[in-house]
């Protein structure tokens, strides 16, 4: 568990499973998510075993602290220790927790988890480069925009634009509580 002042981070378990694919399925969220359709249950607990089974994802629920309710998800996948990378995602599923700086406090902590504990030097990301909350938070916490990928990705009739972002180890500051190892 990674504990900040008003989120924990606790490793995702199959007792997740219904609350995610919830989430999933909010339209506001899966306007934002690259996959055509949100999981179904027996499809996201196939993922959840693979996921158990590997050694190249770590993927937290964010629970907020005062309640104990689970508001969202954020991991981090296709870690690549020998390259000492990995990519990044979050998201609120909660409609009522979104906007409440979760995913900001939640982001910070999984980046000094992954340049601190797993010695990584660079988290990246893909979003829609029309998600400008999400670009804005992204850039809140550290990440800077390294390029566009144009017409990437197809959402109902569109090609939609997404815009590649990464945060670096010798970016970050000490002040931040992240010391990156060498």
């Amino acid at each position: 568990m990674i504990e900040g002042e008003r989120v924990l981070l606790r490793r995702m378990s199959r007792a997740d499973a219904a609350d995610v694919v919830r989430m999933r399925a909010d339209p506001e969220v899966q306007a934002q998510l690259f996959s055509a359709r949100p999981p179904t249950l027996d499809e996201h607990l196939r993922w959840l075993a693979e996921v158990e089974a590997g050694d190249d994802r770590h993927e937290f629920m964010i629970v907020e602290r005062t309640s104990g309710r689970s508001v969202g998800t954020i991991g981090l996948s296709h870690i690549d220790r020998v390259n000492r990378r990995a990519e990044y995602g979050v998201l609120i599923g909660e409609p009522d927790a979104r906007g409440k700086g979760f995913a900001a406090e939640a982001s910070r902590l999984l980046l000094a988890y992954a340049f601190g504990t797993l010695g990584l030097r660079r988290v990246y990301l893909h979003v829609l480069a029309r998600n400008g909350d999400a670009l804005r938070l992204y850039r809140r916490v550290g990440f800077q925009t390294e390029g566009i990928l144009r017409q990437h990705i197809r959402k109902g009739c569109e090609f939609l634009d997404v815009t590649v972002m990464a945060a670096l180890a010798d970016e970050r500051s000490t002040s931040e509580g992240i010391e990156p190892k060498r």
